[in-house]
């Protein structure tokens, strides 16, 4: 009995192999739709958002956008991102102290503007993918699709203990 076991166990409780053994990966937060950037800005760097969400910023009620940014160092990285707003209207303003840059579009009002810090990591090796942090302070965006993907954290990085 034991022998019959053993000559037939590899046929029986073996799942087929598929060679997939990642996991999906949810989209990119900007590239669904959900909250989409002020005046339909996009980014083009290589970038992960981290987290999204409303919160108080001196005060006011302000969308935070928290990521990372890849391969290039933190100037490149404030030129691009102050580039890509610029590409959709806004204009950078000549005192963004304490931000690396404020942007805001003409006639718009100090609650419209777009506020960015970037940060590089310490310590970067020069094969090292991540190259820093960025924070985007926004106006507070409302959800711009109804898609099932926008009630996923995951896909918007709005995580509800923030």
């Amino acid at each position: 009995m034991v022998l019959v076991v053993l000559l037939l166990s590899h046929r029986f409780g073996r799942a087929e192999p598929t060679a997939d053994y990642r996991p999906d990966l949810p989209p990119d937060a900007l590239a669904t739709g959900c909250y989409p950037l002020p005046g339909g800005a996009s980014l083009d760097l290589a970038y992960q958002v981290r987290r999204d969400g409303d919160v108080v910023v001196d005060g006011e009620l302000r969308r935070v956008l928290v990521g990372q940014y890849d391969e290039v160092d933190d100037a490149a990285a404030l030129e691009t991102i102050v580039e890509d707003f610029t590409d959709v209207g806004y204009v950078a303003s000549d005192r963004p102290a304490p931000y690396d840059a404020v942007l805001r579009q003409p006639g718009a009002g100090p609650a419209e503007e777009v506020r960015l810090t970037v940060e590089q990591l310490p310590g970067l090796e020069e094969d090292t993918l991540v190259r820093g942090t960025f924070e985007l302070d926004l106006p507070v965006a409302e959800l711009a699709s109804d898609a099932e993907v926008c009630a996923d954290p995951r896909s918007t990085k709005r995580w509800d203990d923030e």
